[in-house]
């Protein structure tokens, strides 16, 4: 006769049945992130964007150049949904072109600041002493000159182009990651098994991306993410200023400080771009706020 198992047992097993599944962090951050509306609004308008820069890249409804597609300042038709410009040029081919510049100026010059955050910020945090206080001193330098100041003296010594914007954008951005990082690094570096990893003999290579920055990454992207919508608003900024990408490229800043003369007779010159560039802004700050909130360990339960 087989043998019933006790009560004890029984009961066990019935605990053991009902727990829920472990979940890793990203999935359990990523189940939090669904939940917030404004981060998954935020996330839906990035993707459309993105695809709309995509496609722009190969097809406009008419090129983003061409004038005199009809009478200037023409209001919106079905031809043109969104107007014409000043020099008859279709406003929704350039507000597709400049999705395409906005996202590259975003996400090139955030992946460029956030990649010399990160190093700098880790050396400081890892090695302290002199390293620590030459990277601080170049940290504190830095924040106390304008940051429009060091990009119109870079924009100006080596010209406007797209990668030379980028880097301009970069070179000011990077001073908050750099902070960041540092301080993450000074706290996980403390931690036991980065204690028992120097005790074994592991390169400090291998520390620095084996264990610091893996446990510093929460932190990181959503810093990262808002220097993306931060590099936006300066690239449209140095436009309206006359420095930013240069034309006939179709700038959101370049089209509503183009557009801006004609405002009371030809609203619609400046409305698309504008709007187009706040809402972009506004869905990586959703975004940011919701990752933020995702990945801070004392939401997850």
């Amino acid at each position: 006769m087989a043998a019933v198992p006790s009560t004890v047992e029984a009961s066990q097993e019935f605990l053991i049945s009902e727990l829920p599944e472990q979940s890793s962090l990203g999935q359990d951050a990523w189940r939090r992130l669904k939940r917030n509306r404004l981060a998954v609004v935020g996330l839906v308008i990035i993707a459309i964007f993105f695809v709309t820069a995509l496609i722009s890249i190969v097809w406009t409804p008419y090129p983003t150049w061409r004038q005199a597609l009809g009478t200037t300042y023409a209001g919106p038709s079905l031809l043109h949904p969104l107007g014409l410009d000043d020099y008859g040029r279709d406003i929704l081919s350039r507000v597709m072109g400049g999705a395409a510049i906005a996202l590259g100026v975003g996400v090139g010059a955030s992946f460029l600041a956030s990649l010399t955050g990160i190093i700098l910020g880790m050396l400081a945090g890892f090695f302290k002493g002199k390293v620590d206080a030459l990277i601080s001193l170049t940290i504190n330098i830095f924040y106390g000159v304008p940051d429009l100041l060091v990009a119109l003296i870079l924009v100006v010594l080596i010209g406007r182009g797209l990668f030379n914007i980028i880097l301009a954008i970069a070179l000011t951005g990077w001073l908050g990651m750099a902070r960041l990082v540092r301080g993450q690094t000074l706290s996980i570096r403390e931690r036991e098994y980065v204690e028992a990893a120097r005790t074994i003999g592991t390169p400090n290579l291998m520390i620095l991306s084996r264990h610091i920055l893996p446990n510093a990454l929460g932190p990181i992207i959503v810093q990262a993410t808002y220097l993306v919508p931060a590099a936006i608003i300066f690239e449209a900024f140095l436009s309206l200023l006359g420095l930013g990408i240069p034309p006939p490229s179709p700038s959101w800043g370049r089209m509503a400080s183009e557009g801006y003369k004609a405002l009371q007779i030809a609203p619609h010159i400046v409305l698309a771009p504008c709007a187009a560039l706040s809402l972009t802004v506004l869905a990586f700050n959703w975004l940011g706020d919701g990752l933020r909130d995702a990945i801070d360990p004392r939401m997850r339960r």
